[in-house]
């Protein structure tokens, strides 16, 4: 190592799947920082170990199969290596190796090596180096390669030690070997390993050639996909749903705790109804972040993802997707937050963009007391189950109909390839999936949270104020009427007055065409923050009290009320078809927006999708309401 630094720059690089983010995570343990690289919005991980005093700055490179890229991901590792003035071009790097697949695995090796940087040639996975039909020599292969060559199993912690030896004994001088450039990758590799006694061919492993006889089978293979699909989406769903009514019940009762310890103040409420409330809409996404990451990380871990990804190819390239891309939209169905956060796993920068701006189509989970409110209100008790799978369905052909139009519009320069080398199956390490949970969680909360909490306090701030003059009328109005019906109509009074309220019938001309009133104008306003706040919001106007409140309460109210225009119900069934649709359709979702923000890191592709979305949910609710109405 080089004497008197203070800080050396390593870099971990190599295929995916060969397990160099085992090693990353296993040599950094906690000491991790997620970010993007410079200019660009491929995450970066980064972290710290201390080496015989010096501190190693480590940063684990995306994976590539060369350093001739084809992608986003492969141009952000081909240039920390070719670059010297690149920040994250390494002193030292690590070239991690799946030793099961050498043949392909030294392509990039050799690249790495002709660039002459200081390099050891990291062979992981070496448990299954007995799966070569003949010994490899690694003292031969080291001084064939003029690098140091260490043996590690990263997912068992085996070797490290021996790793870190290998750095710190280092010269930091680069690999003298030189080969004839005509003479193509493949022929030299050959040599190498017949050289090193590792031609022999590598056999997979019975269980991986059994399994995937199966797994990716023409017509077994989807089934069982499909099935571990919907098994994914219920447990997230369901499994979520307790530890997310904790989480809301938790805040709810610290809100209350709160307002009676602290002094009634502005500061009081807007701490209580502004921050905590947006804490606790930033906070109750965790568990289903949790578990979709779970499922992730285990496929990622087990080597299935790959035959996910493998089967579902096919069909996703004819919508301008990737295989890769069904993770996010399945898990969209649960929450397009968490979802989209999985479109990381797609390295074409075209096919994670199109994955990301269709995801919200998914019909997610905070749809649902919206659907259960409107479907109830004017579909007939015997189809309202079919009216249910209906928007479930409306958004899967609206996901992937966008993706094929997106697809057309949008340019890129940049092929779309998908290559994976199927890896052999294996038991998840535990660590590696909590560590890995605990990542993503951290970098929702802290990244997409600052904004969501922000936008909580406008929304606060809109809904609790309004024009004085007519505050304090409305207040003189029910000062001596001490009832707890009075105290519901004078806060729907005070609502409808607030600047939203303003707000809400301000638009009215516009929404008006779609069969909507001003009070509705307040739900689609107050529900940008979450679609499910429009059960709340109508419960509130309507003087039924908070949302906790049963819904067919709401349902009474709202069908109960007459357009004084015609004398016919104000809330009819073209009106509930239209508002379905709206909600299908309409980005009605601060927290999606600001995650979109961050993985494209530019506000562009979020208010692109905010418009297309709206605007989509609007043309298609104006033409429902006005065929239902001919009806």
């Amino acid at each position: 190592m080089k004497e008197g630094k203070e800080t050396l720059k390593v870099a971990l690089i190599g295929n995916p799947n060969s397990g160099k983010t085992s090693i990353f995570n296993k040599l950094t343990g906690l000491h991790q920082k997620v970010g993007n690289f410079p200019g660009i919005t491929v995450e970066k991980k980064s972290g710290q170990f201390t080496l015989d005093g010096q501190k190693i700055h480590l940063v684990d490179l995306p994976g590539t199969y060369s350093l001739q890229p084809r992608s986003m991901d492969e141009e952000v590792a081909a240039n920390a290596v070719l670059d010297p003035n690149n920040p994250d071009h390494p002193e030292l790097i690590l070239i991690v190796v799946d030793a099961s697949h050498l043949k392909t695995s030294l392509y990039l090796a050799l690249q790495v090596l002709e660039k002459k940087i200081p390099a050891i040639l990291v062979l992981n996975m070496a448990d299954q180096l007995q799966r070569l039909t003949s010994r490899l020599d690694l003292s031969i292969l080291s001084e064939t390669l003029n690098v140091p060559v260490v043996k590690t199993n990263a997912r068992e912690g085996k070797g490290l030690e021996e790793l870190k030896t290998a750095i710190a004994e280092h010269s930091m001088q680069p690999s003298k070997v030189e080969w004839d450039t005509k003479i193509e990758k493949h022929h030299i590799i050959k040599t190498i390993l017949e050289k090193a006694n590792g031609h022999g061919a590598v056999t997979a492993h019975e269980v991986t050639k059994k399994l995937d006889d199966a797994l990716t089978h023409p017509i077994f293979g989807p089934v069982i996909f499909v099935a571990l699909l919907a098994l994914m989406f219920q447990s997230i769903y369901s499994w979520s749903a307790y530890p997310m009514e904790v989480i809301e019940t938790l805040f709810s009762h610290a809100g209350v705790f709160f307002s009676n310890v602290l002094p009634d103040s502005f500061l009081t409420r807007l701490f209580v109804e502004g921050i905590w409330a947006g804490l606790g809409g930033v906070v109750i996404f965790i568990p289903q972040i949790a578990f979709l990451f779970l499922f992730v990380t285990l496929l990622e871990e087990t080597g299935y993802m790959a035959r996910v990804s493998f089967i579902a190819d096919g069909w996703l390239r004819k919508f301008g997707l990737q295989g890769r891309s069904i993770v996010p939209l399945i898990g969209g169905v649960a929450c397009a937050v968490p979802a989209i956060l999985a479109a990381r796993t797609i390295s074409n920068k075209k096919e994670r963009l199109l994955t990301i701006m269709v995801t919200p189509f998914m019909a997610c989970a905070a749809r649902l007391p919206v659907y259960a409110l409107l479907i109830a209100m004017v579909i007939p008790a015997g189809f309202q189950g079919l009216a249910l799978l209906f928007m479930y369905l409306l958004g899967i052909v609206t996901a992937l109909g966008a993706a094929f139009v997106l697809n057309k519009t949008i340019k890129s320069t940049e092929e779309g390839h998908f290559i994976m080398e199927l890896p052999d199956y294996r038991l998840p390490k535990v660590s590696n999936v909590l560590l890995e949970i605990t990542r993503k969680v951290t970098q929702f909360v802290t990244s997409a949270g600052k904004i969501i909490v922000f936008v909580s306090i406008l929304l606060w701030l809109g809904a609790s104020y309004g024009p004085p003059a007519k505050f304090e009328a409305i207040e003189a109005k029910y000062a001596e009427i001490d009832t707890e019906q009075a105290e519901h109509e004078k806060n729907a009074e005070l609502l409808e007055n607030s600047y939203i309220g303003i707000l809400g019938k301000s638009i009215t001309p516009v929404i008006e065409p779609l069969g909507y009133d001003w009070k509705i104008g307040i739900a689609l306003i107050t529900s940008f923050a979450a679609r499910e706040v429009f059960v709340g919001t109508m419960a509130t106007i309507y003087s039924v009290g908070s949302s906790d409140e049963d819904v067919s309460s709401i349902r009474d109210k709202m069908q109960a009320q007459v357009n004084p225009k015609t004398g016919k119900p104000l809330y009819d069934l073209p009106f509930g078809l239209s508002l379905l649709v709206f909600y299908a359709f309409a980005m009605q979702c601060m927290s999606t927006l600001a995650v979109v923000k961050t993985e494209t890191g530019t506000w562009k592709w979020p208010l692109i999708q905010l418009v297309m979305m709206t605007g989509l949910a609007y043309v298609t609710s104006l033409a429902v309401y006005n065929l239902a109405a001919l009806l």
